[in-house]
């Protein structure tokens, strides 16, 4: 019995053991709130590394016509699962890009993952990443300055 006992264990010692894997790729579900108006367009951009946040070249873009105000749902699928960060604008002019007054002040919405802000500019990528090893579902409320 007990020779039997010892062989057992000694096979389920040896037994491949399954693995906890992170999924290939996830969906990042994000709601950007507090969209004050209907004009123009709302412009995310998903970042997955520090030397392109937040202005350089995104590694996704999407960019949402507005119906309403208030908030909308906007879906990342099949992204890679890892690290991310996005920055958010209101283009309430459909510029292209956000407008500053004389001062340097933005005078459209905009916001960034973590409602990270920087002290004199936007934040870095540390501030604002997040971690994607599954399914996630974030929200992000747009700042009006003026």
């Amino acid at each position: 019995m007990k020779a039997l006992l010892i062989t057992l264990l000694s096979i389920i010692t040896f037994l491949p053991i399954p693995k906890m894997e992170k999924p290939e790729t996830v969906t990042i579900t994000l709601t950007v709130e507090g969209i004050r108006n209907s004009r123009g367009t709302i412009g995310i951009a998903l970042h997955n590394e520090a030397k392109t946040f937040p202005d350089g070249e995104a590694f996704i873009t999407k960019e949402i016509s507005l119906s309403s105000s208030g908030s909308i749902e906007v879906v990342f699928e099949h992204v890679p699962a890892g690290n991310y960060a996005f920055a958010i604008m209101h283009d309430e002019n459909n510029s292209g890009e956000i407008d500053f007054n004389e001062y340097g002040m933005p005078l459209e919405g905009f916001c960034f993952s973590n409602e990270a802000m920087g002290e004199n500019g936007p934040p870095d990528f540390d501030q604002a990443s997040f971690s994607a090893d599954s399914d996630t579902k974030l929200s992000a409320t747009l700042i009006y300055l003026l």
